[in-house]
């Protein structure tokens, strides 16, 4: 006959599992504490007769709204279009403002017929990069606004 009660490996898993929990609620309440989402990748089919016309939109409403809107995330940040499509894809590169040089921290390109618009690179993964992609969908729904 076994013992009464239960058996000490069996409670320390229980535990275990108990802690787990508490601590991925704790992560899940403190997530939902941010004031502001973090972005992420964005491939984005748009209505465009063109990618280099989707592009030229983006990069007209950005200039006046990331680039010289005064904002603390995009202060230190210039757009560079290339938008000659005759080798690769239409793209706006947002690099660095010292550094003229080197790889581009975010990519917006356009391609294919529908248009479809990605961005891409390490500032796409940050809360600039998350207002970029919301820009992107409101112009390319229409909107002009910053």
């Amino acid at each position: 006959m076994g013992r009464a009660g239960h058996s000490g490996p069996n409670v320390q898993y229980l535990l275990r599992c108990g802690a787990g929990a508490a601590l991925m609620s704790v992560l899940f309440l403190l997530s939902a504490c941010q004031t502001e989402p973090m972005g992420g990748v964005l491939n984005l089919q748009v209505e465009a007769p063109s990618p280099v016309a989707a592009l030229q939109k983006i990069n007209s409403n950005g200039a006046k709204c990331w680039m010289r809107s005064g904002d603390r995330r995009f202060r230190d940040l210039h757009m560079i279009p290339e938008l000659d499509t005759r080798v690769g894809r239409p793209r706006l590169l947002i690099m660095r403002s010292k550094k003229q040089q080197g790889l581009p921290l975010l990519v917006i390109e356009a391609s294919g017929s529908p248009t479809t618009i990605s961005t891409y690179g390490p500032l796409a993964s940050t809360r600039a990069g998350a207002q970029i992609n919301a820009d992107i969908m409101r112009w390319s729904g229409g909107e002009t606004n910053c």
